[in-house]
Parts: C-alpha cells; sequence; structure tokens
C-alpha cells in the first residue's frame, strides 16, 4: 500500500547514520484488540500442532562457514521445540539489498535489520503498512521479553518509537562490556621495544607514531612501518563518518565527526562546524605529511588491513578486539610467538577527556526483527521469538547444543573443545557458527560470557575491552530516535549533499591537495547546504526520545 511513498521513503537514504526513524493454523495480520489482551498466555511446547514455515531475511552473518543460518545447530533444535522451520532468506551483500525488496513489495513473514540506515526506519515502516504494530501481541504472547525489558528498564526508551509503539524484537545489550569492543589498537610489542608506554595523550601519540616510522620496530631493517592505519567503511566512504576510518581522533577535541551532544548544555551539535575541527584537521593533515598514516588510508579495504597487520608493517590502527586483536594475533603468531596487540582508551586533547568517538556502547539496542503484515502467523512469530527469550531459547542461540558446543558445571557454562580447540584448526569465533550465535546479533539478550569465550581468547583482549569501556560516553547519542515523515525527506536531501561534500573536502585537505585554510569556505558552505535545519531536526527528535516513558 502506497507503494509509490514506500519507494520514495526508501530511496532516499540518509548518508550520515545513527537515526532510526523513526496454537496452529493461520491468522490474520491484524492485531488482537486490546480488549482481548489480559495476562499472557503460558507458553507450551510446541507451539503449533502442524509443522509452519516462515520465511526471516537477514544477512547471512556465518557465511564464511555455512550457506544458510538455518545450517546453525541451534536453529534446527529450535524447530524440534517449536514446530515451526524458519526458512532464512539472505540477500546479497550490497547496500540496496533491503530498499530493492522493500520497493518490491514482496515481503517476508520477518525482517531482521539494522535500521538505522533506512529512511524513516521503523517508525516509516510502521505508517506505511510493511510492518505491523506489537504492543498488543507483546501482552498477551510475550512474557519473557516483557520480562527481560523489565529486568533492564533503561531499555524501554531504546526499544519503543515515540509514541509508545513497539516496532519489533531487538538485539538487547545491556552490558556495556559486551558493547566497547571498538577502539584504537596498537602493537604493544613495538612499546616494548623501543622503550614506550602506550601513549594517552594526542602529543603522545605523535611521538609513538614517529618512533614507529623511523626506528624499524619490526626489526627487517626496512623503512616500511606504517604508524597508523585503517580501512575504510563498507559503504566505501574512507572518512567512515562517527567511530570509523579517520574520525575517531576528532573526540580529543571534545567534538564528533558528525552529530553529538554537547556535555556542557546536552544540546546536540555538528562537529564539522566547531572551531575545534579546523584544529582537528591541522593536526591529522600534519601527521598525513610526516607519513605518520598510512598513505593508502583512503582506499584499503578490511582484507587489504589484514594483511599489512598480518605482514607486521602496521602499528596502530582502529577497530575490534575480535578482528583485529583477536584473527590478526592467531595468525600472526604462527610465524611470531612475541606478536601482541592490545587497545588504548581515546587519546586526551584539547577537550580535555577521553571521550569516545564511537557510539555502539550506548545503544543498549542494536538490530531488531519485524513482523510484515503479508504474515499469515503473526501470534506464532510472537511467541517463536520471545522463546528465544527464555531461559531455555538464550541458552540455546548463545550457547547451542548442551554437550555438544557447551557443558554446565556448578551452573557454569563452558564452551567445549570442539569450539576452544577445532580439530580443523578453526578460530573459535568461526567453530561456534555451526552451533550457535553469541558473537552476531539476534532476537536475544546478547550474553558477555559466551561472547567473550569465542571472541576474546587473549589476555590482552579481556584488558582491552575494559579499557575500552573506560572511555567517556557523554559526546554519544542514542542511535534510536525517530523521524517523521516530513523529518526524513528534508533531513536526507540536505545531509546527503552535506556528507558528500564533506568527503571530498575533508580528504583533500587530510592529503594535502589543499591548505587546510579551505575549511573556513568549506564550514561557511554548510550554514547555505541548510546544516542549521538539519541540526534543528535532529534535535527534536533527540528532545522526543528524551521524552519517552
Amino acid at each position: 500500500m502506497h507503494m509509490k511513498k514506500i519507494v520514495h521513503s526508501l530511496l532516499s537514504c540518509l548518508l550520515l547514520g545513527g537515526i532510526v526513524a523513526g496454537c496452529s493454523g493461520k491468522e490474520a495480520a491484524n492485531p488482537p484488540s486490546a480488549a482481548d489482551s489480559g495476562a499472557p498466555e503460558s507458553l507450551s511446547l510446541p507451539i503449533v500442532k502442524s509443522p509452519i514455515t516462515i520465511k526471516w531475511y537477514q544477512r547471512n552473518y556465518v557465511e564464511t562457514e555455512l550457506k544458510s543460518m538455518g545450517e546453525i545447530e541451534a536453529f534446527k533444535e529450535l524447530e524440534k521445540r517449536t514446530g515451526i522451520h524458519i526458512e532464512f532468506v539472505h540477500p546479497p551483500n550490497t547496500p540496496d539489498a533491503l530498499n530493492v525488496m522493500l520497493a518490491s513489495g514482496d515481503y517476508p513473514d520477518v525482517i531482521f535489520w539494522d535500521w538505522s540506515g533506512v529512511p524513516r526506519g521503523l517508525t516509516g515502516l510502521i505508517n506505511d503498512g510493511v510492518a505491523i504494530k506489537l504492543n498488543d501481541y507483546l501482552d498477551k504472547y510475550a512474557p519473557n521479553y516483557k520480562k527481560t525489558l523489565h529486568k533492564y528498564p533503561d531499555l524501554k526508551k531504546f526499544v519503543t518509537l515515540d509514541d509508545g509503539t513497539y516496532p519489533g524484537f531487538f538485539q538487547l545489550d545491556p552490558d556495556p562490556l559486551r558493547t566497547s569492543y571498538n577502539g584504537l589498537i596498537i602493537r604493544k610489542d613495538w612499546l616494548d621495544k623501543l622503550g614506550l608506554k602506550p601513549p594517552a595523550t594526542v602529543d603522545e601519540w605523535h611521538t609513538v607514531l614517529k618512533a614507529f616510522k623511523e626506528k624499524d620496530p619490526n626489526g627487517n631493517g626496512k623503512a616500511d612501518e606504517i604508524p597508523y592505519s585503517i580501512a575504510k567503511s563498507p559503504s566505501g566512504t574512507a572518512l567512515g563518518g562517527i567511530g570509523g576510518g579517520m574520525s575517531e581522533f576528532t573526540a580529543a577535541w571534545g567534538i564528533l565527526d558528525g552529530f553529538y551532544k554537547d556535555p556542557a548544555t546536552g544540546k546536540l551539535l555538528y562537529g564539522p562546524l566547531q572551531p575545534q575541527y579546523k584544529d582537528f584537521l591541522t593536526t591529522m593533515a600534519g601527521w598525513y605529511k610526516e607519513g605518520l598514516i598510512d598513505s593508502e588510508f583512503a582506499s584499503t579495504d578490511t582484507k587489504g588491513l589484514t594483511t599489512k597487520l598480518q605482514n607486521e608493517i602496521v602499528g596502530t590502527t582502529f577497530g575490534s578486539l575480535g578482528s583485529i586483536i583477536g584473527n590478526t594475533t592467531t595468525a600472526a603468531r604462527t610465524k611470531n610467538p612475541n606478536f601482541s596487540l592490545i587497545g588504548v582508551k581515546p587519546p586526551v586533547g584539547p577537550g580535555g577527556k577521553p571521550y569516545n568517538y564511537a557510539s555502539q556502547a550506548v545503544q543498549k539496542v542494536g538490530l531488531s526483527a519485524i513482523i510484515t503484515k503479508s504474515s499469515k502467523y503473526p501470534k506464532e512469530i510472537v511467541r517463536l521469538i520471545d522463546y528465544m527469550y527464555s531461559e531455555e531459547g538464550q541458552a540455546l542461540l548463545n550457547w547451542g547444543i548442551e554437550g555438544k558446543s557447551y557443558t554446565v558445571k556448578d551452573g557454569k557454562k563452558t564452551f567445549t573443545d570442539e569450539i576452544m580447540k577445532s580439530p580443523d584448526g578453526k578460530a573459535p569465533q568461526q567453530a561456534i557458527y555451526r552451533y550457535a550465535t553469541p558473537v552476531f546479533g539476534h532476537t536475544k539478550v546478547m550474553e558477555y560470557e559466551a561472547w567473550s569465550q569465542v571472541s576474546l581468547p587473549f589476555p590482552e583482549q579481556k584488558e582491552s575491552i575494559k579499557t575500552f569501556a573506560g572511555a567517556d560516553f557523554s559526546l554519544n547519542t542514542p542511535t534510536t530516535l525517530s523521524l517523521t515523515s516530513d523529518e526524513s525527506s528534508k533531513l536526507g536531501s540536505i545531509m546527503s549533499d552535506i556528507n558528500t561534500y564533506k568527503q571530498e573536502t575533508v580528504l583533500r585537505i587530510l592529503m594535502g591537495a589543499d591548505p587546510v585554510s579551505k575549511i573556513d569556505e568549506f564550514q561557511k558552505r554548510l550554514k547555505s547546504m541548510g546544516i542549521d535545519e538539519a541540526q534543528k531536526i535532529y534535535q527534536s527528535a533527540y528532545d522526543r526520545f528524551n521524552a519517552r516513558k
């Protein structure tokens, strides 16, 4: 319905992330009436008397190991217990895959996605008749999900829309240690070899990077060290927005490379418009000119960065504890047993604090699953997903199959040697893919213990995540802000042009093609491009978020 409206909304993408706009038998998609909603019905297994199949759309997070997430043992067992077969539909790994599917009008039963990059997000999907409101369903058929939200009351603001609508079932991350997995990472063995300490300030970072460039820390007699290197974001942008690419260093100046919260006033400001942004660019352009930043940073992809790290020519980078510290250390130590990577806090600069630059640690929630209005089984799906939040469902999705992938002793779960010492030589993060989903998000509470056992096998990782979690998060804003249709349209138009202009301008300044003084012209032009109106839109959405009950 309203197909023209839907297609227009889906194609007017926001390039700056962080906003979310916003029992068997067949059953109609209309929610049960409030009058029918009393105490939640008790759940008995199987959920259906006769088996049913639902189509579940999401990316294949285990594609390196399995052709479909349906091959994961947890989902096979889930079907045995509930009588509901999940037929996973995995889209191609392209930026527009979801938009193409939604615009077609041919919807699966469930869509599990990161809605922060979708125009008007969950609000738009509800208003355009794609997704159903879950309020009445949750009251009647989802006692485990409601119990979880009651256990973590601060999550409610993040899982509802401005009008109190429950739009979907969220990946819940109440433990800040579980979400503090990205940060600045450095070669500790290089520091030790050169008699240096982990850098804590911008000036100390400069000293360390210069030493890495000039003092041959990899010991091969060649001047081949790259003091700081990064990978461009999957979207292809080299700056990567807040918390990616080069942007993390903006926090040292007390700003972020996008919209952020001013700790002094609590208001949202746009970082590139602030005077500190010029100082940030001056420092970064200076580092680049000195050869302290990878000359290929604007074109290096994840594979390229991994190769450079494993070849021991990169001294510092930005990334995750799992893929950077864990996987790289596992590979590099086959040749160099002294190879060591550690995480460090964001540098303190003129901003005065080690401000966190990424927003993942303040999200509380992540991706979410919506039930589409096309589904014939909304009640059964709610009960199925609600079971995933029960104690049994939690154990199944986070740990897998007892006796095979994990054991329990004195109430403590531990992954088996099949996972931790894979006979196939796989890293624990890969070996667990056959059984469960503790590494990536799903409709469940993410458990730190399950995730950390397979994701943080090295002591350096466990210490690093504490370091990352100890940063100051007062610049960060929630990622679950809702936009109205009008706001989304205006903001999409404004920020699309601004982000393209910013990307081009800032890269030219960083790489020395333009002088830093060019930033004055850039900031003036932002005004004429509508940045003030965009800021008002973000502020209104943020105010509505804070007013949520």
